[in-house]
């Protein structure tokens, strides 16, 4: 007992570690979520499929992606219905943090296929792909 009481503050990082590693890494891959990167994007965009920006509504309006609907993280299981569980799904926001726990729910409803757009609207920009600032 009081090697826990001497070690609780490593004990709550570890668990919050632990928390962060399985979320945001294991979990996704677990569920079917598959990565796709700006490159995959570039030779994928001509397929159909839905992109599903969970970012903020400021965030949304300060740019997104041109084809995307805004289903905000803590609305995605409100408004899942709104989307085709047979479509492919691409989900992005600022970083790849918050698409992946949305990628991860619509996955584990039921969606065929899920992507998480890795490294979030920076790689979206940085590799040219079209934006839209605004509704």
């Amino acid at each position: 007992m009081a090697w826990i009481q001497e070690n609780m503050i490593n004990i709550l990082i570890a668990a919050l570690l632990a928390w962060m590693l399985w979320s945001r890494l294991l979990a996704p891959k677990l569920s079917g979520v598959k990565s796709m990167s700006a490159s995959d994007y570039l030779n994928f965009r001509h397929e159909n499929h839905a992109i599903v920006d969970v970012r903020s509504a400021s965030e949304w309006q300060s740019g997104h992606p041109s084809q995307a609907r805004h289903i905000p993280l803590g609305e995605v299981g409100k408004r899942m219905e709104e989307l085709d569980k047979s479509q492919p799904i691409v989900v992005i926001c600022a970083s790849g943090a918050r698409s992946s726990m949305a990628a991860t729910q619509l996955a584990k409803a039921g969606f065929d296929t899920v992507y998480n757009f890795s490294g979030g609207m920076g790689s979206w920009q940085s590799a040219g792909l079209p934006t839209k600032k605004g509704r």
